[in-house]
């Protein structure tokens, strides 16, 4: 297969996995439903001119008859020349969501007191002393003596059970403790697809992925650019799209020491006053394809900052995980992605050649990332987080969890800056290695 085929190929392997596509299709829809795991689907309006590209909303529902669903928890699905792919990846992702949110079987009792082997609780994120003494710091450090709600997982480098918080496995979970504040869950590391082994390696690569979100951000990295030199017939419509509507795109070799194929992408349109400047990334099998699905995120990420009912002037104004993207669009912060752009022509310049790729086989894909986890002395977790009505549509949900890196949070006030990943990192890359108080101030512009 030409490697300048592998954007448009990437798109189709969710479906054909288990090489029977009508199947799967048909099986997903089912989860589909008033009362169901996925309450319902909608196609979202896109960008001006950009007719190739859909997108679909898929609203997570309750899955107990009587219970209320999440509010305002949905899935998105996005595909270039492919409706039906976008819708069925928002069902998809919707499901991953609900997977979350349901009752988790576990133990309530203090780290002390398990039956078995916990993860190393002394190397999880925490933030720093400085944020735990804000009062708008939402975040408390863990307790080893208080009790909280535990989960088993498989750590994948031992092969070995462990004891996992229920509040980094499940971040839907029901009614937070005061003990389980020491972790703020989104959706990182979730993922649900037809193959199980195929599922770990995606909850994987999405924790490397956000690793190097926050790295890129908090540290200011200046990541080498990325010319993709032999582009896919999708990239090129991307590209071509935002240049004839203005939009400058500025696309980075993101790659951590963890070797996995990166791309951190800003685009930043001069005229625009909602959106002058938006970022997307994307971890994938190589660097054609995770620039493809970066390029597509970032464009796509802009519509949010098109909502006419939201105003944020403040970081305590923050209340969805959306707001970063509003709140760092407007001009008035332009100056905050000048680190991304400075020097721009002395920069060193990668081409989709410049990264080993993940092999395409799961099994493969996933035993390098185990190798690589080994090598670094790395604690990776996975836990089953498969609902009978998702495992019934032919699916497996489950949630990863990789203390050791750098988590991306989109609560301004509780950035984990006391991990010692944030610290660590950019000197192991090669890059130049800020302290706390030089950190960037400004807060992330994902979702």
């Amino acid at each position: 297969m030409a490697r300048t085929d592998m954007a448009d190929v990437a798109a189709e392997r969710f479906l054909s996995e288990v090489g029977k596509l009508d199947v799967v299709r048909r099986d997903v829809e089912s989860l589909v439903s008033p009362y169901g795991v996925v309450s319902g689907v909608w196609e979202m309006p896109g960008l001006r001119g950009l007719d190739r590209v859909s997108v679909h909303c898929a609203m997570v529902g309750s899955a107990w008859p009587g219970l209320i669903g999440p509010e305002d928890t949905y899935g998105c699905g996005r595909a270039v020349d492919s409706a039906d792919l976008a819708r069925f990846i928002s069902i998809a992702e919707a499901a991953e969501r609900s997977a979350a949110f349901l009752s988790i079987d576990g133990v309530e009792t203090r780290m002390g007191d398990l039956t078995g082997k916990p993860i190393d609780m002394s190397s999880i994120p925490r933030c720093s002393e400085r944020e735990y003494a804000r009062a708008d710091c939402p975040l408390r450090p863990f307790d080893p003596e208080v009790p909280i709600r535990w989960v088993k997982g498989l750590e994948l480098v031992s092969m070995e059970e462990r004891w996992v918080p229920a509040v980094m496995a499940h971040y839907g979970i029901h009614s937070v403790t005061e003990g389980e504040r020491f972790w703020n869950g989104i959706s990182t590391g979730y993922a649900l697809y037809t193959d199980p082994i195929e599922a770990i390696v995606r909850g994987a690569c999405e924790i490397i992925e956000r690793d190097m979100i926050a790295l890129t951000w908090h540290q200011m990295l200046r990541l080498p650019k990325l010319v993709v030199q032999a582009p896919s017939e999708q990239l090129r419509y991307l590209m071509k799209w935002s240049e004839e509507h203005f939009i400058e795109t500025y696309l980075f070799d993101a790659t951590s020491d963890m070797g996995v194929p990166t791309v951190y992408c800003l685009q930043r349109a001069p005229f625009d006053e909602r959106a002058q400047h938006v970022v997307g990334a994307a971890t994938e099998r190589t660097l054609a394809e995770a620039a493809f699905k970066a390029l597509l995120e970032a464009m796509l990420v802009r519509l949010l900052c098109y909502d006419e009912n939201t105003s944020l002037r403040d970081l305590a104004d923050f209340r969805s995980v959306d707001d970063g993207v509003r709140y760092m669009g407007i001009p008035e912060r332009a100056s905050a992605f000048d680190f991304l752009t400075d020097e721009w022509d002395e920069r060193a310049t990668h081409t989709e050649d410049s990264r080993a790729s993940l092999p395409e086989d799961s099994p493969s894909a996933l035993d390098v990332l185990v190798n690589r986890f080994a090598a670094k002395g790395i604690e990776a977790v996975v836990v089953d987080s498969t609902p009978v009505e998702i495992r019934q549509a032919g699916l497996s949900a489950v949630s990863v969890i990789i203390p050791a890196l750098q988590p991306m949070s989109l609560v301004p006030t509780a950035q984990y800056f006391g991990h010692r990943r944030l610290y660590e990192a950019p000197r192991i890359m090669g890059f130049e290695c800020r302290a706390e108080e030089d950190l960037n101030p400004w807060p992330q512009p994902f979702a």
